[in-house]
This record gives structure tokens, sequence and C-alpha cells, in this order.
């Protein structure tokens, strides 16, 4: 029983002797792992704030084009707002926009984008649009064709020559659509 004693004396007064080097590598390793962690949340949180700004006329960021379509009506900012959109996914939002130019500002094709917006909320969500919501949109067609906006006769002129959301009407339809077709180009 001696003997164990003493071997725990020993094992517990021995210090373990690490050599100074090996202390400072480790501190440098340590380093150098916290300045490339600093580093990538950095890059990553620069990544992050950009997205919010960015639009694609690398000129005016997306909160003044919003104000200059709502205070103004700014029919360039309103196509600049749209490409941004566009490009964000956000149809939701530029709904918004558009309705507020078809209405306040009377701008011939705010109303066929009202219409795409509407739609496509829920073709992007693979719902099928109720009839109100349907004839809202269609409303805002028909008052961009009054426009003589050529998208919107286009469209009206497929959804006449469909028969699914208008009545089926083919002679009004082609002539829409032909009317839309050489007022856009193509």
């Amino acid at each position: 029983m001696g003997k164990a004693r003493s071997t725990q004396k020993r094992t517990t007064n021995m210090k373990i002797k690490v050599k100074p080097n090996i202390l400072i590598n480790l501190r440098n390793i340590q380093l150098i792992i916290w300045i490339l962690f600093l580093a990538v949340a950095c890059k990553h949180k620069d990544k992050q704030s950009n997205v919010e700004v960015i639009t694609m006329n690398d000129t005016r960021p997306i909160n003044d084009l919003k104000e200059l379509v709502l205070k103004k009506g700014d029919t360039v900012a309103y196509d600049e707002l749209h490409i941004a959109y566009l490009n964000e996914e956000h149809s939701q939002e530029y709904l918004l926009y558009s309705i507020v130019m078809a209405n306040k500002y009377n701008h011939p094709q705010a109303n066929c984008r009202v219409y795409y917006c509407l739609t496509d909320i829920f073709k992007d969500n693979d719902l099928e649009i109720d009839k109100e919501t349907m004839a809202l949109a269609i409303k805002y067609l028909k008052r961009g064709a009054e426009q003589n906006d050529g998208e919107s006769l286009k469209r009206l002129g497929e959804l006449y020559l469909d028969g699914k959301y208008l009545p089926k009407d083919t002679i009004l339809g082609k002539k829409l659509y032909e009317n839309g077709r050489k007022l856009v180009g193509f």
C-alpha cells in the first residue's frame, strides 16, 4: 500500500512539458482560423446588403424609383422598377405600383401589367384564379386596350379567341390580336 501512495504522489507532482514552439504554432493556427472566419462572414454580409439596392440601371436605388413612381408618375422609373422586380421575382409588390400608375397616372402599359401581376400570382403558386380576381384583371386589360396599349390588345385578343374567361369571339379576337401585334412589333 505504501508503494501505491508514492506512485500517486509522483503522478500528481509530474508536470507535462510542452515545447514553447508548439504552443506558439497552435496560437498562430487559432488566429488564422479566426481571421478566415471573420473574412468569410464579412464577405457574406456584403453580398446580402447589396441585394436590396441593386437595379438593372446601376444608377438609382430601388427606393428612389418607388418614390418617383408614387409621387410623380415617372414612367421611366416605373419601367426600371419593372425590370428590377422581374429580376427579383416580386410581382406581388410590383402590383401595387402598377395599380398606382394605372389609376392615378393613367399609364396604358400599367393596366396590362396589373393584369399579369394578378394572374401570375395564381399561376406561380399553381392555383386556379377565382372569377372575381380574373374579372378585375380583365377590367384592367380592357382599359389598357382602350388606351391602345399593344400588349393589352394582344392579350385581350387571345382571351376572346380562347373563350375561357370571356365569351368566345374569333372575329374580335383576331382583330384585337393583330392590332396589338402591329403596335408591339411581333
